[in-house]
């Protein structure tokens, strides 16, 4: 009777402090916050697009915004989970949002994947550490392309917005005299991307006039 009683006991001390061990668990922060993946949650984006022509030595530029918008989850041809993503473009003297694209993107433990435009791009890896490095072409044919965490959990104003954890992603930079080559993108935990640019721009010689774009995307409102 004893030894039963013991017994019970036993089983009554393991199973409170199993219990206890479950309900103090906390999931260690792999950085998924950073990709800002919510049904329902939009961010909009103030957009300068530049146009550099050679042959008549200008520059065109273009202003309008872009409000990305997470719709719904849906099961993917791989059956996981993924995110619709619809793309609206407001004109700079327009009050209407137009659709102009469907995107997708995926959430996984190891990475943060998004399709533009039909290619698939891996944005962010967890955990995120900084100085790692990865293929951000691994699931696409465009070829190898190092990205890399430049920075993580700084705090930076982006658009007049105090954002307090901040990571960049450098995507590819060649800067020289003949040639700029820059392509990066910054996430704030909690609201996903905050700030992309694509700089390509070349020219013939040190005083001919440059040639290729500038797209800069800028954070400037979220719900």
């Amino acid at each position: 009777m004893r030894n039963t009683l013991i017994l019970i006991l036993l089983s009554a001390f393991c199973f409170s402090s199993c219990k206890k061990d479950k309900e103090d668990y906390v999931a260690p922060d792999i950085g998924h916050n950073y990709a800002g993946m919510q049904v329902g949650k939009y961010v909009v984006y103030d957009v300068d697009s530049l146009f550099f022509d050679d042959f008549t030595n200008t520059v065109d530029t273009t202003i309008y915004q872009i409000k990305e918008e997470v719709v719904e989850k849906f099961i993917d041809l791989e059956d996981e989970e993924a995110f619709k993503i619809h793309r609206y473009k407001k004109e700079k003297d327009s009050l209407n949002w137009v659709l102009k694209d469907v995107w997708n993107a995926k959430l996984t433990q190891t990475n943060f994947q998004k399709v533009e435009e039909n290619v698939r791009f891996v944005k962010l890896i967890f955990p995120v550490r900084a100085n790692v490095t990865w293929n951000g072409n691994s699931m696409n044919n465009l070829g190898e392309l190092r990205y890399e965490y430049t920075s993580l959990d700084a705090p930076e104003t982006i658009g007049g917005n105090a954002f307090s954890n901040v990571a960049r992603v450098l995507q590819y930079e060649d800067i020289n005299l003949i040639s700029q080559e820059l392509f990066e993108e910054k996430y704030a935990r909690g609201v996903g991307m905050v700030y992309k640019k694509e700089l390509d721009i070349v020219r013939n010689n040190l005083s001919a006039p440059w040639r290729g774009y500038e797209v800069t995307m800028v954070f400037n409102t979220t719900n």
